[in-house]
């Protein structure tokens, strides 16, 4: 019976943790707004415009670059960003998937993995 009662303890500390743990506030990135992004590519860098609405952790908007405007969709949770776009270049259509880290509330980095072209590497910064 000795070895009973720490279990049970363990067990009821496990159940409050987790009650806790489902209760508490989802926390995530606040990415809403325009961004000024700078995207290395292999012709140089490219300057595109990000514009970004946000519900919770879901994301829509556009992306709009020197090869047109495109909608993009995806995630924010935490400080990960992910989202995808497709854009017609010359009747091409290339998908585009994009992760990002946001650095602070005014800055994130991340990748631009671009069908057929491979990644490319984009810094954006928050429109003020």
């Amino acid at each position: 019976m000795s070895f009973l009662r720490p279990a049970l303890a363990t067990a009821a500390a496990l159940a409050i943790l987790a009650s806790v743990a489902t209760a508490a506030p989802r926390l995530f990135a606040d990415i809403a707004g325009r961004w000024d992004v700078t995207v290395s590519s292999p012709g140089g860098s490219q300057p595109a415009t990000m514009t970004v609405a946000q519900k919770d952790d879901a994301i829509t908007g556009t992306f709009e670059s020197s090869f047109g405007t495109a909608e993009l969709t995806g995630t924010a949770k935490g400080d990960s960003v992910r989202f995808s776009m497709q854009i017609d270049v010359n009747g091409q259509v290339l998908a585009i998937n994009g992760t990002a880290a946001v650095k602070d509330q005014n800055n994130m980095s991340g990748v631009l993995d671009v069908s057929g072209m491979g990644a490319m590497p984009f810094t954006a910064v928050r429109q003020p």
